[in-house]
C-alpha cells in the first residue's frame, strides 16, 4: 500500500498536470492576448497577436512581435517582465502568465514567427519594423470553467514553475 505522503504528492501532481492541459488549451485557442507591462505610474496593457513557437521549443515560453522603439518595449527593457493575459471566445477560460521578457533583435526570429498578411505586406515593410519579444513563463493564474476550483472565478488558482521547469501549486 502506497504512504499517504506518496498518494498525496501523486494527487497535486495530478491537478497540476490537469491545470497546466487547460491553460495550455486556452493559449492555443486564442489568437490575441493582452500584454501588461510595469510602467513609470502603474502598467500598461495592450493587444497582440500571438506568434507561433517552432518545433521543440518550451510551451511556455510564448512570442510576440513590437517596434522596438515603442512603449512595450521601453517597459520590458526596464523592467525585464511581462504578463500575458488570454481570455478565450467562450468567456470559460483566462489564463495570464508572467516571466522575464527579453526583446530579440533577430530578423530570422521576426519573419520565421510573422503572421501578417501578404495582403497588407507584401513588401516585407511592416515585419522589417518589428523585434521579437519571448516572454518565459515562471508564474501562471488561470480560471478555466469545469477544471479551476468553485465557485468559478472567486478566488485564484495560481501555479509557479520551479528553476528544473516543473510547475507547482503556489501557496
Amino acid at each position: 500500500m502506497p504512504s499517504p505522503a506518496l498518494s498525496d504528492a501523486a494527487q497535486q501532481q495530478q491537478e497540476v498536470d490537469q491545470l497546466l492541459a487547460a491553460a495550455r488549451r486556452t493559449i492555443e485557442e486564442v489568437p490575441y492576448f493582452w500584454v501588461v507591462t510595469a510602467a513609470a505610474e502603474g502598467a500598461n496593457a495592450r493587444i497582440v497577436q500571438a506568434q507561433p513557437n517552432r518545433g521543440g521549443e518550451d510551451f511556455w515560453t510564448r512570442w510576440f512581435l513590437t517596434p522596438p522603439n515603442g512603449r512595450k518595449a521601453s517597459e520590458i527593457r526596464r523592467a525585464g517582465r511581462a504578463s500575458l493575459a488570454y481570455q478565450h471566445a467562450s468567456g470559460e477560460a483566462f489564463v495570464t502568465l508572467s516571466g522575464p521578457a527579453e526583446l530579440i533583435d533577430n530578423r530570422g526570429e521576426v519573419n520565421d514567427r510573422f503572421r501578417g498578411s501578404p495582403y497588407d505586406d507584401r513588401k516585407g515593410l511592416v515585419a522589417a519594423g518589428l523585434i521579437a519579444v519571448r516572454v518565459t513563463a515562471d508564474h501562471l493564474e488561470l480560471h478555466v470553467r469545469g477544471v479551476t476550483a468553485e465557485p468559478w472565478g472567486r478566488g485564484r488558482t495560481l501555479l509557479d514553475r520551479e528553476p528544473d521547469g516543473s510547475w507547482r501549486l503556489a501557496a
